[in-house]
Formats: structure tokens, sequence, C-alpha cells
């Protein structure tokens, strides 16, 4: 076989064109990943903040609002970016992306203690996302939590 000082051989470029492939692939699935964990940390921050507006605004509410919210198993909801909460003004539904909900520590808090406690061991908790892009409701076991204890004095 005569050798040629022309150029590449047709295997040579076939194992670099394989060879850049495969850098590709894999610097795209490496930007996937890393923009879906940034996505995340986004909407954990973005629940934590309407962890935080929650409190603020059930600590405004009276004794009593607040156990009626928690006998109603009343749940609100706040937008995506946790700049909206269904306690100060209504979120649109197909907006809805965090639903809270506020539930009674049984253990430090039981039931029928409402009238001789000086304060009450809540949990305040906040789901996400409610629903998918499409609108649908997602299920409990597929979403987010974030809970935290909260201690409201009479």
């Amino acid at each position: 076989m005569k050798q040629s000082a022309d150029g590449f051989t047709l295997v040579e470029v076939v194992v670099a064109v394989g060879v850049f492939v495969a850098g590709v692939v894999a610097a795209v699935a490496l930007l996937s990943q890393t923009t879906s964990s940034a996505s995340t940390r986004l909407e954990a921050a973005a629940a934590e903040r309407v962890m935080a507006s929650s409190k603020a605004l059930l600590s405004t509410e009276t004794w009593d609002r607040v156990l009626n919210r928690i006998t109603a198993e009343e749940t609100w909801h706040a937008n995506r970016e946790g700049s909206r909460i269904d306690i100060v003004e209504t979120v649109p539904a197909a907006d809805q992306f965090y639903a809270v909900r506020l539930r009674r520590d049984e253990v430090l808090f039981p039931i029928g203690s409402e009238d001789e406690s000086a304060a009450a061991a809540l949990w305040i908790e906040v789901r996400w996302p409610k629903q998918d892009g499409s609108g649908n409701e997602v299920r409990a076991e597929n979403q987010d939590v974030l809970r935290s204890r909260w201690v409201l004095l009479r």
C-alpha cells in the first residue's frame, strides 16, 4: 500500500469524528444536569421565601383565625417566584406553583388543648410543584416538601 502525505486516512477521520461527537454529547449532558440542579435550587429558595412570608402573615392574624385555618384544613397557594401568596391576594389557578398548609403538632399541641394553651405548636408545610406544565395536579408523592415548626403565641 502506497503512503500518502497529502491528508488523513478514512479511519483517522472516522476516529476523530467519533471522539468529537462523544465530547459534545458529554458536554451537553453535563450542561443539562447543571441547568436542572440550578432550577431545583431556585425553586427551593422560593419555597423558603413562601414559608417565611406565610409565617409573617399568619403572625398578624388572631389566635382563633389561625386555629380555624387548621380546622378547615385550608391550603393557600403562591406563584412560582413566591412573590404572590393567596393570604394577601388571590393567585390565579394557572399561576399556582406552591401549596401551603398549616398543621397542628399533635404531640406538643393536642386536639382539645386550645382553650388552656398559651401557645400552639404548629407545622407549616410547603409543597411544590402543585401542577405540571399542562396544568394537571402533581401527586403528593411526586412533590418536593419543605416543613418548618412554628409557635403561635396567644
